[in-house]
């Protein structure tokens, strides 16, 4: 049951991120370059991309409350307000080494009472913008999420941390920088993990994708010297060569339930997963 609830997340993962084709327009360089801020301060992101839909909200969460926020007037599908919070500004450089800024907009759901939507299930998501500095000191866009895109997450809150973000950027193909950053999922007792990857493209629209499985333990069940005890860890190593995508290959150690629990072994082995572009997934 483990593995087909952590199959499950990963792939509800890379379905929700990937771009909804049908929905969305086709990129375009020249239309991102027309839009412009003079800095990348909270009131000027909200101005400049959601004009007309901010409403005043109180909110009732220490967490949210000390992020920049201001409601949307939008509900979810359970009718509860969506509030529009804004995490630090990441600093990265792009794959020529020029300066680039991230903006990370998460928007959460709020119950009446002005609380956080905050059950097991509840989800949110996020609207990430990519900026280059100009000369004369304004912000010109360079690419964003696509409408509606999905993003991992739980207990009402993403899945995307600034500082994971940051420390994740690296080189993830030819032309391209991204962020390598792990996720995961509590339950029962249970902890699953695995690789987010944050594809940062200047000629295409940004995008969260996965490399798999990142390890897994049952640590809030059972102490090490027990029989049914497990622990496992999956790391990753890019592995850079000339092509668009780099591969990658994730080496897996520790102790690894079988399929039905029948049998807990040692695992010491590694593979190699390739970007797709067609399907937009590692495999």
């Amino acid at each position: 049951m483990k593995r087909l609830l952590l199959s499950l997340a990963i792939s509800l993962g890379v379905l929700s991120s990937a771009p909804l084709m049908a929905a969305t327009p086709a990129f375009s360089a020249s239309q991102m370059s027309q839009v412009k801020l003079k800095d990348l301060s909270f009131k000027e992101v909200m101005r400049k991309f959601y004009s007309g839909q901010m409403v005043n909200v109180v909110v009732d969460n220490e967490d949210i409350e000390v992020m920049p926020h201001i409601g949307l007037n939008s509900v979810n599908s359970e009718g509860d307000r969506i509030v529009a919070a804004m995490h630090p500004v990441v600093n990265y450089n792009n794959s020529a080494g020029e300066p680039r800024y991230l903006v990370i907009i998460e928007k959460v759901a709020l119950y009446e009472s002005n609380s956080l939507a905050s059950c097991h299930v509840c989800q949110a998501t996020a609207d990430i913008y990519s900026f280059k500095k100009l000369n004369n000191g304004q912000f010109q866009l360079i690419s964003r999420t696509p409408k509606d895109v999905g993003f991992s997450s739980s207990w009402g809150r993403v899945g995307l941390d600034s500082e994971s973000i940051k420390k994740g950027i690296q080189p993830l193909g030819k032309n391209l920088t991204g962020s390598v950053f792990v996720n995961g999922y509590v339950s029962t007792g249970q902890m699953d993990s695995w690789w987010d990857v944050l594809h940062l493209p200047e000629n295409a629209f940004i995008n969260l994708y996965t490399f798999g499985d990142a390890g897994s333990n049952n640590a809030g069940n059972y102490e090490e010297d027990s029989p049914l005890y497990y622990s496992y860890d999956v790391e990753f190593k890019i592995l850079p060569d000339n092509s668009t995508y780099y591969p990658v290959r994730l080496n897996y150690s520790g102790e690894m339930p079988d399929e039905n629990y029948d049998h807990i072994d040692p695992v010491n082995y590694s593979k190699i997963v390739k970007f797709d572009p067609i399907k937009k997934v590692y495999k």
